[in-house]
Order: structure tokens, then sequence, then C-alpha cells
């Protein structure tokens, strides 16, 4: 049962995957396997959430305006089906909820430091101290 869900985010694919990729450089390497790199437009890892095997994905496309960024969670244990079950429905919700949150905050900081950079041109000009 795969989980998926999207972005807009008005960002060229390199600044998207640098970001995503400086965020998992900052995690515990033993904690996730890379399965698949393809730069800038996605990859995948294999990692443990709430203990249960998954695989997680990055898909970045190009669209008029920045481009749509697709998460793709795929649970791999048949535990998460009686998780399921037995929570009637809330384990989805919350992995849901994981993939929107994630989304929605690399959206917010890649904008966001479009936008300082439109209010302030100094802000992306090299500095040069005499």
């Amino acid at each position: 049962m795969t989980i998926e869900k999207a972005f807009a985010i008005k960002a060229e694919p390199a600044a998207i995957w640098d970001a995503l990729w400086s965020d998992l450089a900052l995690g515990e390497t033993d904690r996730f396997e890379v399965e698949e790199s393809h730069w800038p437009s996605g990859f995948a890892l294999r990692l443990d959430l709430a203990g249960l095997p998954c695989r997680l994905s990055y898909k970045i496309e190009r669209r008029t305006e920045g481009c749509e960024v697709a998460a793709r969670l795929e649970p791999l244990s048949r535990l998460y089906n009686l998780y399921q079950l037995v929570t009637f429905g809330h384990f989805r919700r919350n992995y849901e909820l994981l993939l929107v949150q994630g989304l929605s905050n690399l959206k917010q900081s890649l904008e966001d430091d479009d936008i300082e950079r439109e209010h302030d041109p100094a802000a992306s000009e090299p500095s040069i101290d005499r």
C-alpha cells in the first residue's frame, strides 16, 4: 500500500535536490540506506519508520513555474496492514502527515530563501572584505 503526496515548489530541480540531500546528510547514516540516486530528478531510500521497514522516494519534475516534488512511502512489512486494521486507518494518516509536513517544510525553506534574495539583492552577492 503506497502513500504518495506531491507539492509544487518554486525552485530549480538542483536546489530541491541539494536541500533534500543536505537534510539526508544530517541524519544518522546507519538508520537509512540509499537504494537509488538520479541527480537531480530523485532518489530512493530504505529506512525504518516506527519499527517498520519502508521505502521512501522523491521524484522531482520540472514544471512551467518551478517543480513538482512527489514523496512516496511504501511500507515493506505485512505488519503495516495489521496496524492499519487495528488503528482504524490512523496508521496511514500518520504516514501521510509525515510526508505532507516534510514537503511543506521543504517548500517553505526553498521559497523563503528565494523571497529573501529577491528583496535583498546584497544577500545573493558575495561579500568582499577590504
